[in-house]
């Protein structure tokens, strides 16, 4: 009975004692921001991608692939404003009370042509990444890249 009337007193102390219930004051994670990555996640500048790190690759070879990936980087993100763009005005069509399919068929054909875009773009980068490579370092990286596409067992 002693335990029970002493947590009963102390129970307001401690009420008073967490922020958190005032109401004045938000969760931290209120503003729906996503957190930054974690130190370890984020690219460094010199850094090739984890699929190249076993292939022994000289300093000059290091140096264009990194030339390749900024340029890479560069045409890809004009098609990613654009893909999401091409994407908005979709579904904000389809949402709208003037649907038009003449007008949503252009967007569709403009998506599919971007995503071609994209593709083209994608492989013509691992192409020219391919090409920097001497051949024993490409029969490694088939080797790899095999582990990769390697199906789920059960």
């Amino acid at each position: 009975m002693k335990k029970l009337m002493f947590l009963i007193m102390l129970l307001p102390i401690v009420a008073i004692a967490n922020p958190m219930m005032d109401r004045d004051v938000s969760p931290p994670h209120s503003d729906n921001k996503m957190p930054p990555p974690a130190m370890h996640m984020l690219p460094k500048p010199d850094d090739v991608g984890f699929f190249l790190h076993d292939l022994n690759l000289t300093t000059a070879q290091n140096a264009k692939i990194l030339i390749l990936l900024e340029k890479e980087r560069d045409l890809m993100e004009e098609d990613r404003d654009e893909a999401r763009k091409v994407r908005r005005d979709i579904q904000e069509m389809t949402l709208s009370d003037d649907f038009d399919k003449e007008k949503l068929e252009k967007l569709i054909d403009k998506s599919l042509m971007l995503h071609k875009r994209y593709a083209l773009k994608k492989a013509e980068f691992s192409h020219e990444l391919y090409a920097v490579l001497d051949q024993q370092q490409r029969q490694a990286l088939k080797l790899k890249m095999l582990s990769f596409n390697t199906p789920f067992p059960g």
